[in-house]
């Protein structure tokens, strides 16, 4: 018996041998095609591992762990899929895509980052490292470019999402779960279960241990040894312009109203990521006119594991080594230079950002947080029922007074994100504490002239304002008249305390040719394009992705 135990522990090891050294040609072979990636391909070392299944790998961002017979199968029969398997979990990593715990349906979210690694790693290779699936995937991409339009995996993860969301038999944009099934088997190459988000995930909803891919035992069986050990862890207003005030509804509803600001926004809201592009000179430390100290404080929390940091900084090396080679590496990396930009980009969340029209007022309410409980109860205690400190009546607040958000409404933005967005920022606003409910808030629609003006002086009015709520214009694009209709509000003391204002666009159009008084930004919706349209070096720049206002769920 023992000397059984033995002869299978020689055969074990002698197979993790051979893996092993399969597994250093394919990153060989891999660095000699892309020098560029020379830090990520030996970022991961490789551990040998019982896993059994369809896949002969898997990574969790630090390790890679295989199987070593898969991994020797797979090798006999295509050494260009054993290297493409390898390229895969590496596009994985420098996207971050192990690291991501906003999408929750891990099933659409798999398969979407399996479309952008292999879509990215196919043109990276071009003629190299051909496999035998290469035309259908090819197919498969130009059938859901069609669809959704840019390979990105926000767009990818919704339209999937809701495909699978859709009733038994039925489709979503022609997208079948049999379809998507097809899609699975021609993109996925590896394991996600060891990926950090998911083993979190799982530990949330199943307390207890988890437990660690390992290689067996010597006590092990050998159908032990192929078991799947991944267990989840002008002066006057031009005639012209539509203009109204929304009048609040009668005092009859108010028993209702501090519900209504309590459920009437999605938790999803302050989830939205926005991206923040620094280029050129027009920004210092992504917020343009911001110091780097008002940045660090607008900046998401960073919560990152080291291993996420150290896949970031590996993917902003690999960007610049692009961009100054580019010329070099043709179009092979036009795909994944465009994908490191958009996974690049610092995030910052939405809320945060709307602080920064904020201005500090007392306000007449209970101010619990300066309230002294040792006084009250010392007062209890030695006069019986006579608290010594009383209180306060009021409360500091962060309140937006006099702002202005702009809607471009042209042609080329579609209503239902401008409503989406509209909708967001206010459930935003009326989510938040700080913010007072007495507000001056101008909502002006303009493409290339100024087609509605409404203001809002109360955020609970915002259900009233969204009921009546609708786009006009549809015609061309320039900043310039809004701008000019502002600072006529400004001059005639309609908006004294202007704090700034937000434009809603998609940038292609006439900017102001001189700084504000007050600040500015542009708000771009995130196409998956490469190039969103500059600003001028007065205003900030803030790029938000679909996928984002998607996500938040009107309560409005």
């Amino acid at each position: 018996m023992a000397f059984r135990i033995d002869e299978k522990q020689a055969r074990w090891e002698h197979a993790v041998k051979l893996a092993n050294e399969v597994l250093d040609e394919s990153r060989v072979q891999l660095m000699l095609k892309f020098r560029f990636l020379d830090m990520a391909l030996w970022r991961m070392q490789p551990e040998p591992s019982s896993i059994k299944g369809r896949y002969a790998m898997a990574t969790d961002g630090k390790k890679v762990f295989f199987e070593p017979y898969s991994v020797l199968n797979r090798f006999e029969d295509s050494f260009n899929d054993m290297i493409r398997d390898y390229l895969h979990m590496v596009m994985h990593c420098i996207f971050r895509h192990p690291y991501d715990e906003i999408h929750r349906d891990h099933r659409s979210w798999w398969l979407a980052c399996d479309v952008v690694a292999e879509s990215v790693a196919m043109e990276m290779c071009g003629g190299r490292f051909d496999c035998e699936d290469d035309k259908a995937r090819k197919a498969a991409l130009s059938e859901l470019r069609l669809l959704c339009g840019n390979i990105m995996p926000g767009k990818l993860y919704s339209l999937f999402e809701k495909t699978y969301k859709a009733p038994y038999g039925k489709s979503h944009m022609g997208l079948t779960v049999e379809k998507l099934n097809e899609y699975a088997s021609l993109f996925e190459r590896d394991n996600h279960e060891a990926w950090p988000a998911y083993v979190k995930a799982e530990r949330e909803e199943v307390p207890g241990d988890v437990e660690e891919l390992s290689q067996p035992d010597d006590n092990a069986d050998e159908s032990q040894m192929q078991e799947n050990m991944f267990v989840s862890d002008g002066e006057d207003t031009p005639d012209d312009v539509d203009t109204q005030e929304i009048e609040r509804p009668e005092a009859a509803d108010s028993s209702s109203e501090g519900d209504d600001d309590a459920e009437g926004t999605s938790e999803d809201a302050q989830d939205i990521d926005n991206s923040v592009d620094d280029e050129g000179e027009n920004i210092e430390d992504d917020w343009h006119g911001a110091s780097s100290e008002d940045d660090h404080d607008d900046e998401v929390k960073d919560e990152k594991s080291e291993e996420e940091r150290d896949w970031e900084e590996i993917a902003k090396q690999i960007e610049m080594n692009l961009e100054s080679f580019s010329k070099e590496w043709g179009e092979e990396a036009g795909s994944l230079i465009a994908s490191l930009a958009i996974a690049n980009r610092k995030k910052y969340d939405y809320s945060d950002f709307l602080r920064r029209f904020t201005t500090l007022s007392e306000e007449m309410k209970i101010n619990d947080d300066e309230y002294d409980y040792i006084f009250y109860t010392y007062g209890l205690e030695l006069y019986g029922n006579m608290p010594l400190v009383e209180p306060l009546e009021y409360k500091e607040t962060q309140r937006i007074r006099d702002f202005v958000i702009c809607i471009d409404t042209s042609e080329s933005c579609r209503g239902d994100l401008v409503r989406k967005f509209v909708e967001h920022t206010f459930s935003i606003m009326k989510k938040q504490e700080d913010y007072a409910h007495e507000i001056n808030v101008h909502i002006i629609q303009c493409d290339a002239k100024v087609q509605a003006d409404q203001k809002i002086t109360d955020l609970r009015d915002i259900d009233v304002f969204m009921d009546g709520f609708f786009i006009r214009g549809m015609g061309g694009t320039d900043f310039r008249p809004a701008f000019a209709y502002v600072n006529q509000l400004v001059e005639r003391g309609e908006l004294p305390d202007m704090k700034g204002l937000i434009y809603f666009t998609d940038g292609l159009g006439q900017f102001p040719d001189k700084a504000q008084d007050y600040d500015v930004a542009f708000v771009f919706m995130d196409n998956g394009e490469e190039h969103i349209p500059a600003v001028p070096p007065w205003a900030m720049r803030i790029i938000i992705d679909e996928e984002g206002i998607n996500r938040f769920k009107s309560g409005l």
